[in-house]
């Protein structure tokens, strides 16, 4: 996490592992029990307490398929030796993120204790997930809502692609038919190590970046797509850039409805001149939402696969 703080913040214990940092949370492992912790990769059911952020719907809890039931939800992996699924005194489950390090003394390891969240937003289409086009684009609006609260407080993300959303469960409208549940489940935004945070009473011109942003945790140096306004050495919006980096995650799913698609195309916008805001997206894809009947977004997605990612090339001013 960069300058950006948030005590709300939430994780998941996914991305790639590196051998210094293995070593580094073998190390610490005492402190973490003393504290009443203890890691887990596949956690037992037995004993286990809510912690109302994991839950697996009614129609796949206890079904044989891994995904989205019981034992799925509480089989926990880490790809990433900064974050560790681990159990705490009150049997839920969370996830322990290394924030702050100094590699000369173990004492000056600072550990934040997050919520377990059930899934990644990745997951809500595209593979083993029945979802509807009204369950992705509901998690659209909330992942436009967490947006919005961000900027609203001065905070640009930097890292707003659908792997950073996470989801409590995964509603699957097209499988559970009329045993769906009538509550939604709630998304969360995760790993805020690319966020930067201006002050509230910072004119617009001093609220801006320059370059792409880095890779962060992503496994490997993972690549991102990149917006046209950060390949150059001008300074750019960031809080635009959250909202292309979000209409571009969603950008392979199409939910058939012009108006609706509209939008989510202009958050795609190659110029952030004319690219919405966050609230601006959010305001006009609920809108539209609202204009349609529940029972015809009960339909299935038309999903295009996205282009692979290639090493930007530098324009030049």
């Amino acid at each position: 996490m960069s300058n950006a703080q948030s005590s709300a913040m939430v994780d998941s214990a996914t991305t790639e592992p590196n051998a210094e940092l293995e070593k580094l949370t073998h190390a610490v492992s005492d402190a973490i029990r003393k504290q009443g912790h203890a890691f887990v990769t596949t956690a037992s059911e037995d004993n286990m307490v809510a912690n109302g952020y994991m839950y697996a719907s009614p129609h796949r809890a206890q079904s044989e398929e891994m995904w989205g039931n019981i034992h799925g939800v509480v089989s926990h992996m880490h790809h990433n030796a900064f974050t560790r699924a681990a159990r705490g005194p009150d049997a839920q489950d969370v996830v322990l993120r290394v924030l702050a390090i100094d590699l000369l003394a173990l004492d000056d390891i600072t550990f934040g204790v997050f919520p377990m969240v059930g899934y990644s937003c990745s997951e809500v289409y595209g593979g083993w997930a029945k979802s509807s086009v009204r369950d992705i684009l509901e998690v659209i609006a909330q992942c436009l809502e967490a947006l919005v609260f961000l900027h609203a407080c001065g905070i640009a993300h930097r890292d707003a692609f659908k792997d950073n959303f996470v989801i409590q469960w995964v509603p699957e409208s097209l499988r559970a038919g009329h045993n769906a549940t009538s509550s939604r489940p709630r998304v969360y935004m995760i790993n805020f190590e690319l966020a930067v945070r201006f002050p509230l009473d910072s004119p617009a011109e001093e609220r801006v970046c320059v370059g792409l942003p880095s890779t962060g945790s992503l496994p490997g140096g993972a690549k991102r797509p990149a917006a046209p306004e950060t390949l150059s050495d001008e300074p750019y919006d960031p809080f635009k850039l959250d909202v292309w980096q979000l209409g571009k995650t969603f950008s392979d799913f199409k939910s058939t409805i012009p108006e609706i698609d509209k939008v989510l195309a202009s958050m795609a916008d190659p110029d952030p001149a004319t690219r919405p805001t966050a609230y601006d997206a959010m305001k006009a894809l609920l809108d539209a939402v609202g204009a349609i009947t529940p029972v015809s977004l009960m339909i299935e997605p038309d999903l295009e696969p996205l282009q692979p990612v290639h090493d930007p090339e530098p324009v030049a001013p």
